[in-house]
């Protein structure tokens, strides 16, 4: 069977040759770059095409295109791999009406054709880490856009489960710590982003009170919070994958401890609460789309709970698995189920992004020490970082936090 794929894969680099020899040709006016994201993963499916797209159409975007009349055009090629690869084909769908997309075995014979060439080989575009450049998301309306019949579905299902149409509803999205993976070693998170879904029902209650719904995004088999009016879509027979894409996209935001569908309600421009986010530096900073609660770190050492900058200064503000944690001697102190609660409230009560007046100072040395921390070291330029803490944590911890 090997012989017969490399014959086919052979075949086919000779069919795409010649239109890679044009492209060698016009090269001086025309470039091919070939963009192949991480299909995979949810959260990368939704995030990284948005955010190159957002990158290449912000204002003050340097397009060779459009910056310099006599470099050349730039056009970007995509590939979405196997379809048995894609973590949501109806994600990869709503892409492919937006972007130049080919079947993976053409991206991968062009590529490898292009080799054949002295001195020209067509790039595949090297993508910034999906953390860190993250400010283009402020800079333009989403790219991720649904067809009127789709709008339709989605606003169907809303009715069915008795959310009136303009009535806002808030996704709820826990990593569940049953669901944390059993994998171990230095770049596992194992429970780092995983809660018990019983931590949130005070905050859903709180919520269902203020007169909004709550939607629980996830897996099926998961907690079931039955005996509470909180809209349990994870466990329904409803559950599919466009609705996984259409719920977190247009929510009146979501409250989450950093899952995939956190990433489309990103794209989408729906703000997004993080509870108890222990990996600093995945926190999505850069964009005012997002307001957080770090976990506290606690050192051994000290005997007592870092701040923002001893945090970095440890190197703990780039540890990524739970046993580097345990390794350093730092201990992770989450939030309280009532906790939870008070930070979910305050965040959708500001859900217009407005800062309180007295806290306005405190966001803003945030934002500056956060951005100066997160840039040492970073593998790109940051822009300027408008995400907020919540207002409850810097009330409670803000003083020493960013001491």
């Amino acid at each position: 069977m090997s012989y017969l794929r490399k014959a086919m894969q052979l075949i086919l680099r000779i069919i795409v040759f010649p239109v890679v020899v044009f492209l060698f040709l016009i090269k001086r006016w025309l470039v091919i770059e070939l963009v192949l994201p991480n299909v995979t993963l949810f959260g990368h499916l939704a995030l990284e095409p948005e955010k190159i797209l957002s990158k290449r159409n912000r204002p003050d975007s340097d397009r060779s295109d459009t910056s310099n009349s006599q470099s050349p055009k730039k056009v970007l090629v995509w590939s979405f791999a196997k379809p048995k690869s894609q973590v949501n084909k109806s994600l990869v769908r709503l892409w492919r009406r937006e972007l130049l997309v080919l079947p993976s075995a053409i991206v991968t014979a062009m590529h490898q054709t292009s080799k054949w060439l002295p001195k020209f080989e067509i790039k595949i575009l090297q993508f910034d880490k999906l953390h860190e450049n993250d400010h283009v998301l402020d800079s333009c309306s989403s790219h991720l856009r649904f067809s009127a019949e789709e709008l339709r579905i989605g606003a169907d299902y809303l009715k069915r489960v008795g959310i009136k149409p303009g009535i806002p509803y808030v996704c709820l999205i826990v990593r569940e710590s049953a669901w944390a993976p059993a994998i171990t070693g230095p770049m596992s998170s194992g429970t780092l982003r995983s809660r018990s879904f019983e931590d949130f029902i005070p905050a859903a209650e709180a919520l269902l009170s203020m007169g909004l719904h709550v939607i629980k995004l996830g897996a099926p088999g998961t907690f079931a919070p039955t005996g509470t009016q909180i809209i349990d879509y994870a466990n329904s027979s409803d559950k599919s994958e466009f609705l996984d894409v259409y719920l977190p996209s247009h929510a009146l935001c979501a409250v989450s401890t950093m899952s995939g569908p956190d990433a489309v309600s990103l794209a989408s421009r729906v703000p997004v609460l993080y509870i108890d986010i222990a990996q600093y530096s995945l926190c999505f900073a850069g964009t005012k789309l997002v307001t957080w609660v770090p976990a506290l770190l606690s050192s051994e050492k000290l005997g007592r709970v870092l701040s923002l900058t001893e945090v970095f200064e440890s190197g703990a503000g780039r540890f990524l698995g739970a046993d580097v944690f345990v390794e350093a001697g730092i201990s992770i102190i989450n939030s309280s189920p009532y906790e939870i609660k008070e930070h979910a409230v305050s965040f959708c009560k500001t859900i217009s992004g407005k800062t309180s007046p007295e806290y306005v100072e405190f966001q803003r040395k945030y934002q500056t020490k956060f951005r100066e921390l997160l840039s040492l070291n970073s593998v790109s330029t940051l822009g300027s970082f408008e995400s907020k803490l919540s207002e409850t944590f810097l009330q409670k911890h803000g003083e020493k936090f960013l001491s």
